[in-house]
């Protein structure tokens, strides 16, 4: 096993020697993550009714940022530990808004936990830095889809921050990280149960289909429209049929006594929860209300269909296409460029004649 102190050639070899391994090993992926969680800060709020729900990656889906308000609002208690997502995790997303802070220190985590209950905040190096050089050398070495490695790599990060209660959404995809099929992504929802279970974590993995959008909005700035117009009350159907799903994520992760409450929950405590981390992490409602305005701004170029016929998208194709917008601006000062978004108007599968428009796309001078 390795260590904080081993050398990356010392990690090299541990990955290399997993990623061989025919078989997941429940054991290995529970040790990895309690020594990734131990190798920098830990956080453990003064109660321990915590919870958080991650996710495997994929686009279009608003889960990440959806169900923290959903589990703060039925009163407990969200620290999140994120890590930087392609091309629109959660923490990505909120770093559009000005003046958010993404990286915080132990005095300031206390501060926002204390203020609102819930923190979305990167690990800066700090919490589990080991499991950032692992993740790195996982890239290198093309062990991202490993899964006792991703299933290490989550826990750790609710072990580092005292999470009782993890939820987990599996997207179910090719360019999924827990397994293209549903035979393969159970199998390894059962690995982070019972992994969980070794490091006292209570886990509730839910498999969703992410092969199609979630919903329409695709991109950094995007999902921050996405839930503008879900506080509003001007969700459409498709948008709203993702929110319910996300209510259900955020209920699987909760106490049984706490889900009719959350079940409840209106779009106004949503904006509520939201508005108060936005200010407890530096941002404010005016910075949210600005970039909302900036994106439907920009928002202005549309495809349109060339023929008649069922409409089809490529959700990989969309979701390469916006990293590699991302890849050409990003650098150090820039961590989360949001140079390209999408929003889709017609759904895949759905007939539309030809000249109809199928989407908009923004494209931002950075």
């Amino acid at each position: 096993m390795i260590n904080i102190r081993s050398t990356d050639d010392e990690i090299t070899r541990f990955l290399l020697e997993i990623k061989h391994d025919a078989f997941s090993d429940v054991e290995v992926a529970a040790q990895l993550a309690k020594t990734l969680s131990s190798s920098g800060l830990t956080f453990c709020s003064r109660l321990q009714q915590t919870a958080d729900v991650a996710s495997t990656g994929g686009p279009s889906s608003l889960s990440t940022l959806l169900c923290p308000l959903y589990l703060r609002a039925a009163g407990l208690l969200v620290p999140k530990l994120a890590v930087p997502g392609r091309p629109a995790g959660g923490v990505d997303c909120l770093a559009q808004i000005s003046g958010y802070k993404t990286e915080l220190t132990t005095e300031e985590l206390h501060d926002v936990m204390d203020k609102n209950g819930y923190a979305h905040f990167l690990d800066a190096g700090r919490y589990a830095p080991l499991d950032a050089r692992l993740f790195s050398l996982r890239k290198l070495y093309g062990a991202l889809q490993v899964p006792t490695l991703v299933v290490a790599s989550l826990l750790a990060k609710k072990i580092a921050v005292g999470v009782v209660r993890a939820g987990l959404d599996v997207r179910v995809a090719p360019h999924g990280n827990f397994g293209s099929s549903w035979t393969t992504a159970k199998e390894n929802a059962n690995l982070f149960i019972n992994a969980a279970q070794l490091c006292n974590i209570k886990a509730f993995p839910v498999l969703t289909d992410a092969r199609f959008p979630y919903q329409p909005y695709i991109g950094r700035s995007e999902a921050l429209l996405a839930l503008s117009e879900v506080f509003q009350g001007s969700s459409s159907i498709w948008l709203s049929e993702h929110v319910e799903q996300c209510k259900l994520l955020a209920m699987s992760a909760a106490p049984s006594s706490l889900h009719e409450k959350i079940a409840n929950v209106g779009s106004s405590e949503l904006e509520t929860r939201f508005f108060d981390n936005i200010k407890a992490q530096g941002g404010s409602v005016k910075s949210f209300k600005t970039k909302i305005a900036e994106t439907r701004f920009l928002h202005a170029q549309q495809i349109t269909a060339e023929e008649d016929g069922f409409f089809t998208i490529s959700l990989d194709r969309i979701r390469k296409a916006l990293i590699a917008f991302q890849a050409r601006v990003e650098n150090k000062e820039n961590l989360f460029p949001d140079p390209s978004g999408v929003i889709l108007i017609k759904r895949p599968g759905e007939w539309v004649k030809k000249g109809q428009a199928l989407a908009t796309i923004r494209i931002a001078d950075q």
